[in-house]
């Protein structure tokens, strides 16, 4: 029975993958921004309006609207709550589902681009100032704040560890060691990264000169480049372990294997395609310049 699941697997690996397909466009507030999935939905940041919209996976319906504040985007969740924060406001809220209100508000620097959960800690980056802040999860309570030079964006956690890409002219990515809270650099061969994954035990970020650039957490070196024509965003793993791309200059998704490091296809999405959550077995993408959530089939 092993032998043949491991056949059943080295199949499924060398057979070519059809391409994604759509299979429902979910109305939103105009301009929808971040998007996370986690307590059994799928949630969007309307960077406009203001609100968060929570989507059930099963009717591809919007069941939720919490008013938080105009230019939310980052998001994530954690800790039984939504976490949202406004690069008008430069507040982290913290949002309670099952009442469908703010319950927590805090003040952090300028522009806060992304967030992430490592270490048991919520991490906001503050795009301009330069500034990396922890918040703990139990107290609400900024634990410590990181002073970086350059203009600290995309987040994510490898064990022990917290990455963090740069924009603007930012050539590295850092990493902050967790128990020591040493911060070391990694070359990534191109400029303005902005959105960073850990995927597949890979590092994945995109960057303002058009690439998706794959990085060895373990080695700490750029292994793959891959030119995304136009303007690369999101980026995420769908279940058969291809590696998805948002672009939101020319509306595409690209797909890329990460098992051969070679671009797979690319693919009609919406306007102005910026992120991508895997949630329900399926992909789901926000349409900043438009109005709406795509979800696709993965293939």
């Amino acid at each position: 029975m092993t032998a043949m699941r491991a056949l059943g697997a080295l199949l499924l690996l060398l057979l070519p993958a059809s391409a994604p397909t759509l299979v429902a466009k979910i109305g939103t507030d105009p301009h929808p921004c971040g998007a996370a999935a986690g307590l059994g939905s799928v949630w969007v940041a309307a960077y406009d309006s203001g609100r968060l919209l929570r989507v059930n996976t099963e009717t591809n319906r919007i069941v939720q609207r919490v008013k938080v504040a105009p230019g939310i985007c980052p998001i994530a969740v954690a800790g039984r709550s939504v976490w949202v924060a406004s690069d008008k406001t430069d507040v982290l809220y913290r949002v309670d589902p099952r009442r469908g209100r703010v319950f927590t508000r805090l003040h952090v620097s300028h522009w806060p681009a992304h967030l992430a959960v490592a270490g048991n800690s919520l991490w906001v980056s503050s795009y301009e100032h330069g500034q990396v802040v922890q918040v703990s999860l139990r107290t609400n309570r900024m634990t410590r704040v990181y002073k970086l030079k350059g203009n600290p964006s995309g987040l994510a956690g490898t064990p022990g560890a917290l990455w963090i890409s740069f924009g603007r002219t930012g050539t590295s990515l850092a990493r902050i060691d967790l128990a020591t809270r040493q911060i070391h650099r990694t070359p990534i061969g191109h400029a303005g990264a902005g959105f960073l994954a850990a995927l597949g035990g890979s590092l994945w970020t995109t960057t303002a000169d058009g690439y998706a650039v794959r990085i060895d957490p373990r080695t700490r070196r750029a292994v793959a480049s891959f030119r995304i024509r136009g303007t690369p965003a999101g980026v995420a793993q769908a279940p058969d372990g291809l590696i998805w791309v948002a672009e939101k200059e020319h509306d595409t998704i690209t797909r890329i294997d990460p098992i051969s490091n070679k671009v797979i296809d690319v693919t009609p999405a919406g306007n102005g395609a910026l992120s991508i959550v895997r949630a329900a077995g399926d992909m789901w993408v926000t349409n900043f310049a438009g109005t709406d959530l795509w979800r696709f089939d993965a293939g």
